[in-house]
């Protein structure tokens, strides 16, 4: 199946979506209800469904040991929760970026009016947040915008997982930004990426990013799109 077909079914009435509350296949229901209802969503102001949670931790499962992800977008840590539930199983570290509640002004100038800038998380809130779910010495906040962070990026620390949940008008570009330090086999995911409940900004740079090489396990998760990088 090429990567536009993949796209057209799951995008289309017949394809894999949202059925009652339910998402085929059915293995990624069985993940929400196992591992996407761990974390208080309303409290942590987060805006992923308990099916993209568990998927989540469940790719986040599934990355080589001592592995890498990287989230561009963290907001208040409730995605960024779900991930490293997952990698505690693979003693994995992840680094989010976000520039949380830093430089308003910049943000406001930048935003995509997606995510409300009135008080936003604080990066000393989203630490403590993670501290308290256990997941210490796991992770590393990266206050600042993808683009700096991809620019000062260690290029001798490669990518197991690139999460792309940031601005909705620069999925492409992050993905771009951030495709030099990616390991072989890495898994790459964008959120927001379905023309009914997703944004129509990424729906394009979602088909630029998978069109532009070739892909294993293409998989869709209600608003997620996420593949593998074929070796």
């Amino acid at each position: 199946m090429t990567v536009d077909s993949f796209l057209q079914k799951a995008w289309s009435e017949s394809g894999p979506k949202v059925i009652s509350g339910f998402s085929r296949p059915l293995y990624h229901n069985w993940a929400g209800l196992v591992y996407g209802r761990k974390y208080d969503k309303k409290a942590y102001g987060g805006m992923i469904r308990h099916t993209e949670a568990g998927m989540l931790t469940q790719w986040a499962s599934q990355i080589p040991e001592n592995g890498v992800v990287v989230e561009i977008g963290c907001y208040g840590g409730l995605s960024t929760s779900y991930l490293l539930n997952g990698l505690q199983k693979r003693h994995g570290k992840i680094f989010a970026i976000d520039p949380f509640n830093s430089d308003l002004e910049k943000q406001a100038e930048l935003t995509d009016n997606c995510v409300p800038l009135e008080q936003k998380p604080t990066k000393e809130l989203v630490a403590s947040r993670l501290d308290a779910n256990g997941f210490s010495g796991m992770f590393e906040l990266i206050e600042g915008y993808s683009q700096e962070a991809a620019r000062n990026w260690d290029a001798s620390i490669k990518i197991d997982f690139l999460w792309i949940d940031g601005n909705h008008e620069q999925a492409y570009q992050d993905f771009k930004d951030f495709e030099p330090y990616l390991a072989p086999g890495a898994r790459v995911a964008v959120h927001d990426a379905h023309p009914r409940y997703g944004y129509d900004a990424v729906v394009e740079d979602v088909k630029k990013i998978f069109n532009s090489r070739k892909w294993n396990d293409l998989e869709h998760v209600k608003s997620i799109i996420s593949g593998r990088i074929a070796d």
